[in-house]
Protein backbone atom coordinates (compact mmCIF):
# COMPACT_ATOMS: atom_id res chain seq x y z
CA UNK A 1 0.00 0.00 0.00
CA UNK A 2 1.42 3.41 -0.85
CA UNK A 3 1.17 6.68 1.89
CA UNK A 4 0.86 8.47 -1.35
CA UNK A 5 -2.57 10.07 -3.15
CA UNK A 6 -3.89 7.56 -5.29
CA UNK A 7 -4.61 9.05 -8.54
CA UNK A 8 -6.70 7.55 -11.54
CA UNK A 9 -5.98 8.12 -15.06
CA UNK A 10 -8.83 7.04 -17.65
CA UNK A 11 -7.47 6.54 -21.37
CA UNK A 12 -8.47 4.50 -24.14
CA UNK A 13 -8.50 0.43 -23.20
CA UNK A 14 -6.13 -0.67 -25.81
CA UNK A 15 -5.94 -4.74 -24.64
CA UNK A 16 -7.76 -6.15 -21.94
CA UNK A 17 -6.22 -7.99 -18.89
CA UNK A 18 -5.71 -6.26 -15.16
CA UNK A 19 -2.11 -5.94 -13.81
CA UNK A 20 0.02 -4.19 -10.81
CA UNK A 21 3.11 -3.45 -10.93
CA UNK A 22 6.22 -1.00 -10.23
CA UNK A 23 6.51 1.76 -12.85
CA UNK A 24 9.44 1.87 -15.79
CA UNK A 25 9.98 5.19 -17.09
CA UNK A 26 11.06 5.02 -20.82
CA UNK A 27 12.87 8.30 -20.52
CA UNK A 28 15.11 8.25 -23.56
CA UNK A 29 14.84 12.15 -23.47
CA UNK A 30 16.65 14.96 -24.98
CA UNK A 31 19.41 15.94 -21.98
CA UNK A 32 20.67 19.65 -22.55
CA UNK A 33 23.47 20.00 -24.57
CA UNK A 34 25.49 23.51 -24.42
CA UNK A 35 29.22 24.48 -26.79
CA UNK A 36 31.45 23.88 -24.50
CA UNK A 37 35.04 25.33 -25.56
CA UNK A 38 37.74 23.48 -25.73
CA UNK A 39 41.69 23.78 -25.57
CA UNK A 40 43.62 22.75 -28.37
CA UNK A 41 45.01 19.91 -26.61
CA UNK A 42 41.94 18.65 -25.53
CA UNK A 43 40.72 18.26 -28.82
CA UNK A 44 42.18 14.53 -29.53
CA UNK A 45 40.61 13.56 -25.85
CA UNK A 46 37.10 15.14 -27.12
CA UNK A 47 37.38 13.15 -29.96
CA UNK A 48 37.58 10.21 -28.40
CA UNK A 49 35.32 10.55 -26.29
CA UNK A 50 32.99 10.68 -29.12
CA UNK A 51 34.31 7.50 -30.67
CA UNK A 52 33.95 5.94 -27.60
CA UNK A 53 29.69 7.31 -27.39
CA UNK A 54 29.47 5.81 -30.64
CA UNK A 55 31.03 2.53 -30.34
CA UNK A 56 28.83 1.84 -26.90
CA UNK A 57 25.89 3.19 -28.45
CA UNK A 58 26.37 0.84 -31.53
CA UNK A 59 27.36 -1.97 -29.13
CA UNK A 60 23.80 -1.72 -27.17
CA UNK A 61 22.01 -1.70 -30.31
CA UNK A 62 23.62 -4.69 -31.66
CA UNK A 63 22.88 -6.34 -27.95
CA UNK A 64 19.15 -5.59 -28.35
CA UNK A 65 19.31 -6.76 -32.09
CA UNK A 66 21.03 -9.97 -31.03
CA UNK A 67 18.80 -10.50 -27.81
CA UNK A 68 15.37 -9.40 -30.26
CA UNK A 69 16.43 -11.80 -32.68
CA UNK A 70 16.90 -14.59 -30.09
CA UNK A 71 14.17 -14.40 -28.57
CA UNK A 72 11.72 -12.96 -31.10
CA UNK A 73 12.94 -14.39 -34.28
CA UNK A 74 15.23 -12.58 -37.32
CA UNK A 75 12.44 -10.23 -38.28
CA UNK A 76 11.58 -8.36 -35.29
CA UNK A 77 15.32 -8.08 -35.07
CA UNK A 78 15.29 -5.94 -38.37
CA UNK A 79 13.51 -3.27 -37.02
CA UNK A 80 16.59 -2.10 -35.50
CA UNK A 81 18.76 -2.27 -38.83
CA UNK A 82 18.56 1.68 -39.52
CA UNK A 83 19.26 2.65 -36.17
CA UNK A 84 22.53 0.31 -36.47
CA UNK A 85 23.30 1.60 -39.85
CA UNK A 86 23.21 5.36 -38.53
CA UNK A 87 25.28 4.94 -35.69
CA UNK A 88 28.14 3.19 -38.28
CA UNK A 89 27.39 6.30 -40.81
CA UNK A 90 30.94 7.47 -41.43
CA UNK A 91 29.99 10.76 -42.51
CA UNK A 92 28.20 11.83 -39.50
CA UNK A 93 31.37 10.72 -37.44
CA UNK A 94 33.59 12.63 -40.06
CA UNK A 95 31.82 16.29 -40.17
CA UNK A 96 31.44 15.68 -35.96
CA UNK A 97 35.40 15.70 -35.80
CA UNK A 98 35.64 18.24 -38.07
CA UNK A 99 33.94 20.52 -36.01
CA UNK A 100 35.41 19.52 -32.80
CA UNK A 101 38.32 20.27 -34.60
CA UNK A 102 37.26 24.01 -36.34
CA UNK A 103 35.35 25.22 -33.86
CA UNK A 104 37.29 23.98 -31.01
CA UNK A 105 33.53 22.76 -28.83
CA UNK A 106 33.11 19.51 -26.73
CA UNK A 107 31.65 16.09 -28.59
CA UNK A 108 27.95 16.64 -27.48
CA UNK A 109 27.86 19.87 -29.31
CA UNK A 110 29.39 18.84 -32.54
CA UNK A 111 27.84 15.70 -32.78
CA UNK A 112 24.32 17.76 -31.78
CA UNK A 113 24.91 20.27 -34.33
CA UNK A 114 25.19 17.69 -36.95
CA UNK A 115 22.38 15.43 -36.33
CA UNK A 116 20.09 18.74 -35.85
CA UNK A 117 21.25 19.80 -38.91
CA UNK A 118 19.54 16.44 -40.55
CA UNK A 119 17.05 16.81 -38.53
CA UNK A 120 15.81 20.01 -39.43
CA UNK A 121 15.92 18.80 -43.09
CA UNK A 122 13.58 15.89 -42.31
CA UNK A 123 11.18 18.28 -40.27
CA UNK A 124 10.19 20.30 -42.88
CA UNK A 125 9.07 17.64 -44.82
CA UNK A 126 5.69 15.98 -44.30
CA UNK A 127 6.08 12.99 -45.61
CA UNK A 128 5.70 10.29 -43.41
CA UNK A 129 8.48 8.04 -44.55
CA UNK A 130 10.47 10.01 -43.55
CA UNK A 131 9.02 11.05 -40.02
CA UNK A 132 9.44 7.50 -39.26
CA UNK A 133 13.11 7.73 -40.30
CA UNK A 134 13.33 11.32 -38.38
CA UNK A 135 12.55 9.37 -35.20
CA UNK A 136 15.33 7.46 -35.61
CA UNK A 137 17.71 9.70 -35.60
CA UNK A 138 16.82 11.37 -32.76
CA UNK A 139 16.99 8.17 -30.88
CA UNK A 140 19.80 7.23 -31.99
CA UNK A 141 21.44 11.00 -30.90
CA UNK A 142 19.61 10.91 -27.43
CA UNK A 143 21.39 7.33 -27.31
CA UNK A 144 24.61 8.82 -27.93
CA UNK A 145 24.16 12.03 -25.59
CA UNK A 146 23.48 10.24 -22.91
CA UNK A 147 26.20 7.94 -23.13
CA UNK A 148 28.47 11.00 -23.79
CA UNK A 149 27.40 12.25 -20.29
CA UNK A 150 27.55 9.12 -18.89
CA UNK A 151 23.86 8.55 -18.31
CA UNK A 152 21.84 5.92 -18.23
CA UNK A 153 19.40 5.06 -20.83
CA UNK A 154 15.75 3.76 -19.49
CA UNK A 155 14.63 2.49 -22.72
CA UNK A 156 12.96 -0.81 -23.05
CA UNK A 157 16.23 -2.48 -23.57
CA UNK A 158 17.39 -2.09 -20.46
CA UNK A 159 14.49 -3.50 -18.58
CA UNK A 160 15.28 -6.19 -16.42
CA UNK A 161 12.99 -6.86 -13.68
CA UNK A 162 8.84 -7.31 -14.18
CA UNK A 163 7.33 -3.59 -14.53
CA UNK A 164 4.01 -1.68 -16.33
CA UNK A 165 5.73 0.32 -19.08
CA UNK A 166 4.98 4.00 -19.62
CA UNK A 167 5.89 5.90 -22.51
CA UNK A 168 4.87 9.10 -24.00
CA UNK A 169 4.67 7.05 -27.51
CA UNK A 170 4.83 3.14 -28.19
CA UNK A 171 6.65 2.70 -31.79
CA UNK A 172 6.62 -1.04 -33.53
CA UNK A 173 9.98 -1.02 -32.70
CA UNK A 174 8.95 -0.40 -29.04
CA UNK A 175 6.66 -2.83 -28.96
CA UNK A 176 8.94 -5.34 -31.09
CA UNK A 177 11.07 -4.70 -27.87
CA UNK A 178 8.82 -5.84 -25.35
CA UNK A 179 10.58 -8.95 -23.50
CA UNK A 180 7.21 -10.02 -22.64
CA UNK A 181 8.18 -12.22 -19.77
CA UNK A 182 9.09 -8.71 -17.97
CA UNK A 183 5.99 -6.37 -19.16
CA UNK A 184 3.31 -6.92 -17.21
CA UNK A 185 1.26 -3.83 -18.98
CA UNK A 186 1.98 -1.30 -20.80
CA UNK A 187 0.15 2.71 -20.73
CA UNK A 188 1.33 5.45 -23.46
CA UNK A 189 0.48 9.13 -23.47
CA UNK A 190 -0.42 8.91 -27.36
CA UNK A 191 -2.36 5.75 -29.40
CA UNK A 192 -5.92 4.81 -30.26
CA UNK A 193 -7.09 1.64 -30.08
CA UNK A 194 -6.37 0.45 -32.83
CA UNK A 195 -3.07 1.98 -33.27
CA UNK A 196 -0.22 -0.53 -34.38
CA UNK A 197 0.95 -0.48 -30.72
CA UNK A 198 -2.56 -1.53 -29.51
CA UNK A 199 -2.81 -4.11 -31.91
CA UNK A 200 0.48 -5.53 -30.84
CA UNK A 201 -0.11 -5.45 -27.60
CA UNK A 202 -3.53 -7.78 -27.96
CA UNK A 203 -1.67 -9.45 -30.70
CA UNK A 204 0.83 -10.63 -26.88
CA UNK A 205 -1.71 -10.57 -24.86
CA UNK A 206 -0.17 -7.24 -22.62
CA UNK A 207 -2.53 -5.27 -21.07
CA UNK A 208 -2.43 -1.90 -22.24
CA UNK A 209 -4.10 1.54 -21.84
CA UNK A 210 -3.25 4.00 -24.35
CA UNK A 211 -4.01 8.11 -25.08
CA UNK A 212 -2.83 9.49 -21.03
CA UNK A 213 -2.51 12.79 -22.35
CA UNK A 214 0.98 13.97 -20.30
CA UNK A 215 0.37 11.04 -17.68
CA UNK A 216 4.13 10.55 -17.15
CA UNK A 217 4.12 14.09 -15.53
CA UNK A 218 2.54 12.43 -12.65
CA UNK A 219 4.38 8.58 -12.37
CA UNK A 220 7.79 8.38 -11.66
CA UNK A 221 10.16 5.15 -12.00
CA UNK A 222 9.21 2.37 -8.99
CA UNK A 223 5.61 4.37 -8.78
CA UNK A 224 3.43 1.73 -7.87
CA UNK A 225 0.20 0.90 -10.56
CA UNK A 226 -2.94 -1.26 -11.46
CA UNK A 227 -3.56 -0.55 -14.88
CA UNK A 228 -7.15 -1.63 -15.84
CA UNK A 229 -6.80 -2.70 -19.87
CA UNK A 230 -10.34 -3.34 -19.90
CA UNK A 231 -12.19 -0.23 -18.43
CA UNK A 232 -9.03 1.95 -19.66
CA UNK A 233 -8.38 3.00 -16.17
CA UNK A 234 -4.42 3.61 -14.48
CA UNK A 235 -4.56 3.64 -10.53
CA UNK A 236 -1.25 5.54 -9.41
CA UNK A 237 -0.47 4.95 -5.78
CA UNK A 238 -3.68 2.80 -5.32
CA UNK A 239 -4.79 2.40 -1.57
CA UNK A 240 -5.43 -0.55 0.13
CA UNK A 241 -9.23 -1.02 -0.75
CA UNK A 242 -8.58 -0.23 -4.26
CA UNK A 243 -5.65 -3.17 -4.44
CA UNK A 244 -8.50 -5.62 -3.00
CA UNK A 245 -11.12 -4.59 -5.54
CA UNK A 246 -8.93 -5.06 -8.45
CA UNK A 247 -7.27 -8.27 -6.85
CA UNK A 248 -10.58 -9.63 -6.52
CA UNK A 249 -11.31 -8.30 -10.41
CA UNK A 250 -8.15 -9.83 -11.69
CA UNK A 251 -9.22 -12.92 -10.49
CA UNK A 252 -12.58 -13.40 -11.53
CA UNK A 253 -10.71 -11.94 -15.37
CA UNK A 254 -8.23 -14.63 -15.03
CA UNK A 255 -10.67 -17.76 -13.86
CA UNK A 256 -12.99 -16.47 -17.15
CA UNK A 257 -9.86 -16.62 -19.22
CA UNK A 258 -9.49 -19.95 -17.96
CA UNK A 259 -12.86 -21.09 -18.58
CA UNK A 260 -13.28 -19.88 -22.35
CA UNK A 261 -9.99 -22.06 -22.97
CA UNK A 262 -11.73 -25.06 -22.47
CA UNK A 263 -14.05 -24.33 -25.09
CA UNK A 264 -11.01 -23.87 -27.25
CA UNK A 265 -11.57 -27.31 -29.26
CA UNK A 266 -15.36 -26.31 -29.59
CA UNK A 267 -16.68 -25.42 -32.84
CA UNK A 268 -17.58 -21.88 -33.75
CA UNK A 269 -21.34 -22.96 -34.05
CA UNK A 270 -24.50 -21.02 -32.72
CA UNK A 271 -27.18 -22.53 -31.35
CA UNK A 272 -29.43 -22.93 -34.07
CA UNK A 273 -26.76 -24.57 -36.10
CA UNK A 274 -24.80 -21.74 -37.88
CA UNK A 275 -21.28 -22.33 -38.61
CA UNK A 276 -19.22 -19.36 -38.69
CA UNK A 277 -15.15 -19.85 -39.47
CA UNK A 278 -12.88 -18.28 -37.04
CA UNK A 279 -9.35 -17.21 -37.67
CA UNK A 280 -6.95 -15.33 -36.13
CA UNK A 281 -4.47 -12.39 -37.10
CA UNK A 282 -1.33 -12.86 -37.23
CA UNK A 283 2.52 -10.50 -38.31
CA UNK A 284 4.90 -12.88 -37.62
CA UNK A 285 5.29 -17.20 -37.96
CA UNK A 286 6.00 -16.44 -34.16
CA UNK A 287 2.11 -16.10 -33.47
CA UNK A 288 1.12 -19.37 -34.78
CA UNK A 289 1.80 -21.39 -31.29
CA UNK A 290 -0.73 -19.08 -30.46
CA UNK A 291 -3.64 -19.64 -33.17
CA UNK A 292 -3.34 -23.13 -31.94
CA UNK A 293 -3.43 -22.84 -28.49
CA UNK A 294 -6.53 -20.26 -28.42
CA UNK A 295 -8.41 -22.62 -30.94
CA UNK A 296 -8.35 -20.36 -33.75
CA UNK A 297 -8.97 -22.31 -37.38
CA UNK A 298 -6.36 -21.03 -39.50
CA UNK A 299 -5.03 -17.18 -40.42
CA UNK A 300 -7.74 -14.84 -41.71
CA UNK A 301 -5.09 -12.18 -41.85
CA UNK A 302 -1.88 -12.41 -42.28
CA UNK A 303 -0.28 -8.96 -42.45
CA UNK A 304 2.60 -9.46 -44.59
CA UNK A 305 3.75 -5.75 -44.67
CA UNK A 306 5.21 -6.82 -41.53
CA UNK A 307 8.01 -8.51 -43.02
CA UNK A 308 8.64 -5.45 -45.14
CA UNK A 309 8.92 -2.50 -43.05
CA UNK A 310 10.71 -4.30 -40.03
CA UNK A 311 14.29 -4.37 -42.73
CA UNK A 312 16.43 -1.99 -44.41
CA UNK A 313 16.49 -3.98 -47.64
CA UNK A 314 13.23 -5.55 -50.11
CA UNK A 315 13.04 -9.31 -49.16
CA UNK A 316 13.63 -11.29 -52.54
CA UNK A 317 11.22 -14.07 -54.06
CA UNK A 318 13.03 -17.64 -52.28
CA UNK A 319 13.28 -15.54 -48.90
CA UNK A 320 9.69 -15.02 -48.83
CA UNK A 321 8.96 -18.22 -50.13
CA UNK A 322 10.88 -19.73 -47.29
CA UNK A 323 9.25 -17.77 -44.88
CA UNK A 324 5.58 -18.16 -46.19
CA UNK A 325 6.11 -21.95 -46.29
CA UNK A 326 6.65 -22.00 -42.88
CA UNK A 327 3.58 -20.24 -42.17
CA UNK A 328 1.59 -22.49 -44.41
CA UNK A 329 2.95 -25.78 -43.09
CA UNK A 330 2.35 -24.91 -39.54
CA UNK A 331 -1.21 -24.03 -39.98
CA UNK A 332 -2.21 -26.85 -42.02
CA UNK A 333 -4.48 -28.18 -43.02
CA UNK A 334 -6.36 -25.03 -41.71
CA UNK A 335 -5.81 -21.64 -43.75
CA UNK A 336 -3.57 -18.76 -44.27
CA UNK A 337 -5.10 -15.97 -45.66
CA UNK A 338 -2.12 -13.73 -47.00
CA UNK A 339 -2.80 -10.23 -47.33
CA UNK A 340 -0.20 -8.83 -50.32
CA UNK A 341 1.55 -5.96 -49.42
CA UNK A 342 -0.11 -3.40 -47.65
CA UNK A 343 2.19 -0.47 -47.57
CA UNK A 344 1.63 3.26 -47.23
CA UNK A 345 -0.25 5.53 -44.54
CA UNK A 346 1.18 4.40 -41.13
CA UNK A 347 3.18 1.48 -42.59
CA UNK A 348 6.32 3.00 -43.95
CA UNK A 349 9.24 0.82 -45.56
CA UNK A 350 12.83 2.05 -45.35
CA UNK A 351 13.63 0.37 -48.76
CA UNK A 352 10.77 3.03 -50.38
CA UNK A 353 11.77 5.75 -52.45
CA UNK A 354 9.71 8.91 -52.69
CA UNK A 355 6.94 8.22 -50.16
CA UNK A 356 6.37 12.30 -49.67
CA UNK A 357 2.58 12.87 -49.54
CA UNK A 358 0.26 15.35 -48.09
CA UNK A 359 -2.39 12.70 -46.69
CA UNK A 360 -0.52 9.66 -46.91
CA UNK A 361 -3.55 7.87 -45.61
CA UNK A 362 -5.26 8.92 -48.84
CA UNK A 363 -2.26 7.88 -51.10
CA UNK A 364 -0.02 5.64 -52.83
CA UNK A 365 -0.78 2.54 -50.23
CA UNK A 366 -1.97 -1.16 -50.20
CA UNK A 367 -2.94 -2.20 -54.36
CA UNK A 368 -2.61 1.42 -55.38
CA UNK A 369 1.53 0.88 -54.66
CA UNK A 370 1.85 -2.48 -56.06
CA UNK A 371 0.24 -2.09 -59.00
CA UNK A 372 2.97 0.86 -59.29
CA UNK A 373 5.78 -1.32 -58.58
CA UNK A 374 4.96 -4.65 -60.19
CA UNK A 375 8.29 -5.96 -60.39
CA UNK A 376 7.24 -5.76 -55.92
CA UNK A 377 3.98 -7.42 -56.12
CA UNK A 378 4.96 -10.39 -58.75
CA UNK A 379 7.68 -11.33 -56.42
CA UNK A 380 5.28 -11.93 -54.26
CA UNK A 381 2.53 -13.50 -55.65
CA UNK A 382 5.62 -15.97 -56.67
CA UNK A 383 6.24 -16.63 -53.54
CA UNK A 384 2.42 -17.05 -51.89
CA UNK A 385 1.41 -19.33 -54.86
CA UNK A 386 4.63 -21.38 -53.97
CA UNK A 387 4.20 -21.75 -50.66
CA UNK A 388 0.35 -22.67 -51.09
CA UNK A 389 1.47 -26.24 -52.13
CA UNK A 390 2.23 -26.90 -48.56
CA UNK A 391 -1.15 -26.08 -47.27
CA UNK A 392 -4.55 -23.86 -48.02
CA UNK A 393 -4.01 -20.20 -49.25
CA UNK A 394 -5.84 -17.69 -49.86
CA UNK A 395 -4.76 -14.08 -50.90
CA UNK A 396 -6.43 -10.60 -50.47
CA UNK A 397 -6.15 -7.24 -52.07
CA UNK A 398 -6.07 -4.17 -49.54
CA UNK A 399 -7.22 -0.64 -50.32
CA UNK A 400 -9.15 -1.36 -53.20
CA UNK A 401 -11.53 1.16 -54.04
CA UNK A 402 -12.15 1.04 -57.98
CA UNK A 403 -12.76 -2.21 -60.07
CA UNK A 404 -9.71 -1.58 -62.65
CA UNK A 405 -7.23 -2.44 -59.38
CA UNK A 406 -8.76 -5.85 -59.03
CA UNK A 407 -9.21 -6.65 -62.78
CA UNK A 408 -5.43 -5.74 -62.86
CA UNK A 409 -4.22 -7.33 -59.85
CA UNK A 410 -6.22 -10.60 -61.07
CA UNK A 411 -4.17 -10.37 -64.72
CA UNK A 412 -1.26 -10.01 -62.86
CA UNK A 413 -2.11 -13.22 -61.07
CA UNK A 414 -2.82 -15.38 -63.83
CA UNK A 415 0.54 -13.92 -65.54
CA UNK A 416 2.31 -15.20 -62.75
CA UNK A 417 1.07 -18.52 -62.87
CA UNK A 418 2.02 -18.79 -66.29
CA UNK A 419 5.73 -18.01 -65.91
CA UNK A 420 5.21 -20.94 -63.01
CA UNK A 421 3.94 -23.18 -64.59
CA UNK A 422 6.06 -22.05 -67.98
CA UNK A 423 9.47 -22.43 -65.24
CA UNK A 424 7.98 -25.87 -63.71
CA UNK A 425 7.81 -24.58 -60.21
CA UNK A 426 5.38 -26.28 -57.97
CA UNK A 427 2.13 -24.32 -57.17
CA UNK A 428 -1.04 -24.55 -56.40
CA UNK A 429 -3.77 -23.52 -59.50
CA UNK A 430 -6.46 -23.09 -57.28
CA UNK A 431 -5.75 -20.38 -54.91
CA UNK A 432 -9.02 -18.34 -53.41
CA UNK A 433 -8.52 -14.49 -54.28
CA UNK A 434 -10.41 -11.74 -52.25
CA UNK A 435 -10.18 -8.17 -51.48
CA UNK A 436 -10.39 -5.72 -48.29
CA UNK A 437 -13.47 -3.74 -47.91
CA UNK A 438 -12.21 -1.12 -46.10
CA UNK A 439 -13.37 2.31 -48.47
CA UNK A 440 -16.85 3.60 -48.93
CA UNK A 441 -16.69 3.58 -52.49
CA UNK A 442 -16.07 -1.04 -52.55
CA UNK A 443 -19.02 -1.00 -50.34
CA UNK A 444 -21.06 0.95 -52.69
CA UNK A 445 -19.42 -1.19 -55.67
CA UNK A 446 -19.57 -4.50 -54.06
CA UNK A 447 -21.62 -5.60 -56.12
CA UNK A 448 -19.57 -5.12 -59.36
CA UNK A 449 -16.56 -6.55 -57.27
CA UNK A 450 -18.12 -9.78 -56.25
CA UNK A 451 -18.29 -10.89 -60.00
CA UNK A 452 -14.46 -10.46 -59.92
CA UNK A 453 -13.28 -12.08 -56.51
CA UNK A 454 -13.92 -15.36 -54.68
CA UNK A 455 -14.57 -13.54 -51.33
CA UNK A 456 -14.82 -10.33 -49.65
CA UNK A 457 -12.83 -9.64 -45.91
CA UNK A 458 -14.16 -6.46 -44.45
CA UNK A 459 -11.23 -4.12 -42.32
CA UNK A 460 -13.05 -2.51 -39.99
CA UNK A 461 -10.55 -0.01 -38.99
CA UNK A 462 -10.06 1.34 -42.44
CA UNK A 463 -13.87 1.29 -43.35
CA UNK A 464 -15.31 3.48 -40.07
CA UNK A 465 -11.90 6.02 -40.39
CA UNK A 466 -13.07 6.27 -43.97
CA UNK A 467 -16.55 6.34 -43.70
CA UNK A 468 -16.35 8.44 -40.30
CA UNK A 469 -13.67 10.57 -41.28
CA UNK A 470 -11.89 9.93 -38.22
CA UNK A 471 -8.21 9.49 -38.02
CA UNK A 472 -8.24 6.59 -35.73
CA UNK A 473 -4.68 7.09 -34.08
CA UNK A 474 -6.07 10.70 -32.91
CA UNK A 475 -6.78 10.39 -28.81
CA UNK A 476 -8.27 13.86 -29.21
CA UNK A 477 -11.00 12.71 -31.79
CA UNK A 478 -11.35 9.02 -30.81
CA UNK A 479 -14.87 9.69 -29.50
CA UNK A 480 -16.05 9.65 -32.91
CA UNK A 481 -14.21 6.40 -33.89
CA UNK A 482 -17.18 4.01 -33.12
CA UNK A 483 -17.94 0.69 -35.08
CA UNK A 484 -21.26 0.66 -33.18
CA UNK A 485 -21.57 3.78 -35.36
CA UNK A 486 -25.30 3.10 -37.68
CA UNK A 487 -23.23 4.32 -40.76
CA UNK A 488 -21.25 1.36 -40.18
CA UNK A 489 -23.54 -1.20 -39.32
CA UNK A 490 -25.04 -0.48 -42.58
CA UNK A 491 -22.35 -0.67 -44.68
CA UNK A 492 -21.40 -3.98 -43.64
CA UNK A 493 -24.80 -5.27 -43.69
CA UNK A 494 -24.78 -4.11 -47.53
CA UNK A 495 -21.45 -5.67 -47.66
CA UNK A 496 -22.52 -9.21 -46.71
CA UNK A 497 -26.00 -9.24 -48.79
CA UNK A 498 -24.54 -8.38 -51.71
CA UNK A 499 -21.39 -10.87 -51.18
CA UNK A 500 -24.18 -13.83 -50.13
CA UNK A 501 -26.14 -12.47 -53.59
CA UNK A 502 -23.20 -13.44 -55.66
CA UNK A 503 -22.83 -16.36 -53.69
CA UNK A 504 -19.01 -15.52 -52.26
CA UNK A 505 -18.20 -15.34 -48.81
CA UNK A 506 -17.47 -12.65 -46.17
CA UNK A 507 -15.52 -12.41 -43.33
CA UNK A 508 -14.21 -9.11 -40.94
CA UNK A 509 -10.40 -8.80 -40.39
CA UNK A 510 -10.27 -5.60 -38.69
CA UNK A 511 -10.29 -5.03 -34.64
CA UNK A 512 -14.28 -4.29 -34.57
CA UNK A 513 -14.74 -7.60 -32.43
CA UNK A 514 -11.36 -6.18 -30.28
CA UNK A 515 -13.19 -3.04 -29.50
CA UNK A 516 -16.88 -3.53 -29.42
CA UNK A 517 -16.00 -7.20 -27.77
CA UNK A 518 -19.91 -8.71 -27.07
CA UNK A 519 -21.58 -6.26 -28.81
CA UNK A 520 -19.66 -6.08 -31.74
CA UNK A 521 -19.82 -10.22 -32.26
CA UNK A 522 -23.16 -9.60 -31.52
CA UNK A 523 -23.79 -7.53 -34.53
CA UNK A 524 -21.45 -9.36 -36.79
CA UNK A 525 -23.27 -12.85 -36.17
CA UNK A 526 -26.67 -11.34 -36.73
CA UNK A 527 -25.33 -9.60 -40.25
CA UNK A 528 -24.44 -12.74 -41.35
CA UNK A 529 -20.53 -12.63 -42.04
CA UNK A 530 -18.95 -15.93 -42.44
CA UNK A 531 -15.59 -15.56 -41.30
CA UNK A 532 -14.20 -13.60 -38.50
CA UNK A 533 -10.77 -12.79 -38.03
CA UNK A 534 -9.02 -11.61 -34.59
CA UNK A 535 -6.34 -11.55 -32.64
CA UNK A 536 -5.49 -15.16 -31.17
CA UNK A 537 -6.21 -14.02 -27.40
CA UNK A 538 -9.94 -13.06 -28.06
CA UNK A 539 -10.73 -16.02 -29.87
CA UNK A 540 -11.85 -18.17 -27.02
CA UNK A 541 -14.42 -15.19 -25.86
CA UNK A 542 -15.68 -14.64 -29.32
CA UNK A 543 -16.55 -18.39 -29.61
CA UNK A 544 -18.05 -18.41 -26.59
CA UNK A 545 -20.54 -15.41 -27.52
CA UNK A 546 -21.09 -17.64 -30.95
CA UNK A 547 -21.68 -20.33 -29.22
CA UNK A 548 -24.17 -18.61 -26.87
CA UNK A 549 -26.81 -17.48 -29.39
CA UNK A 550 -28.41 -18.43 -32.00
CA UNK A 551 -28.54 -16.47 -35.52
CA UNK A 552 -32.16 -15.75 -35.81
CA UNK A 553 -32.02 -13.91 -32.52
CA UNK A 554 -29.24 -11.93 -33.41
CA UNK A 555 -30.85 -11.43 -37.36
CA UNK A 556 -33.91 -9.65 -35.88
CA UNK A 557 -31.77 -7.40 -33.46
CA UNK A 558 -29.37 -6.58 -36.34
CA UNK A 559 -32.78 -5.51 -38.10
CA UNK A 560 -33.52 -3.45 -35.82
CA UNK A 561 -30.38 -1.70 -35.27
CA UNK A 562 -30.32 -1.04 -39.11
CA UNK A 563 -32.95 1.59 -38.15
CA UNK A 564 -31.74 3.48 -35.31
CA UNK A 565 -29.78 6.74 -35.33
CA UNK A 566 -27.26 6.87 -33.14
CA UNK A 567 -24.39 4.65 -31.96
CA UNK A 568 -25.71 5.36 -28.18
CA UNK A 569 -28.99 3.94 -29.32
CA UNK A 570 -27.24 0.73 -31.35
CA UNK A 571 -25.38 0.21 -27.88
CA UNK A 572 -28.53 0.15 -25.93
CA UNK A 573 -29.99 -2.09 -28.11
CA UNK A 574 -27.71 -4.79 -27.42
CA UNK A 575 -27.79 -4.10 -24.32
CA UNK A 576 -31.32 -4.98 -23.79
CA UNK A 577 -31.16 -8.20 -25.90
CA UNK A 578 -28.19 -9.42 -23.68
CA UNK A 579 -30.56 -8.17 -20.83
CA UNK A 580 -33.48 -10.02 -21.65
CA UNK A 581 -31.49 -12.87 -23.52
CA UNK A 582 -28.56 -13.81 -22.83
CA UNK A 583 -27.74 -12.55 -19.46
CA UNK A 584 -25.00 -14.77 -19.26
CA UNK A 585 -22.46 -12.56 -21.31
CA UNK A 586 -22.65 -9.73 -19.08
CA UNK A 587 -20.03 -10.62 -17.77
CA UNK A 588 -18.00 -10.14 -20.71
CA UNK A 589 -18.43 -6.64 -20.91
CA UNK A 590 -16.27 -4.75 -19.75
CA UNK A 591 -17.11 -2.04 -17.68
CA UNK A 592 -17.82 1.64 -19.86
CA UNK A 593 -16.92 -0.47 -23.45
CA UNK A 594 -18.95 1.23 -26.67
Amino acid sequence: MSSKKEMIFTGIPAAPGIAFGQAFVVNIEDLPVTAEPIEDDMVEDEIARMESALKQTGEELSGLHSTLEAEMGEEHAKILDSHIMLIADELMKTETIQIIRNDKVNAACAFSRVIDKTLRTFDQMEDQYLKERAEDIRDVKKRVIRNLFGHKVEGLANLRREAVVVAHNLTPADTVGFRKKFVKAFVSEMGGSTSHAAIIARSMGIPAVVGLDEVRSHIKPFDELIVDGISGQVILHPKEETIALYEQAQERFLEMEEELLTIKDYPAVTLDGRTIELSANIETLDEVEDIKSHGAKGVGLFRTEYFFITRGTLPGEEEQYRYYSEVVKNVAPDPVLFRTLDIGGDKIAAWVDDTQEENPFMGWRGIRFTLSRKDIFRTQLRAIYRAAVFGRVRIMFPMVSIVDEVRQAMDICREVQDDLKRENYQFDHNVETGIMIETPSAVAMADVLAKEVDFFSIGSNDLVQYALAVDRGNSRISYLYSPMHPAIIRLINDTAQVAHNNNIWVGLCGEMVADARVRGTLLLIGLGLDEFSASAYLIPEIKKIIRSVTYDETKSMVKMALTKATATEVVELIDQFIEEKRPELKELIPKGAI
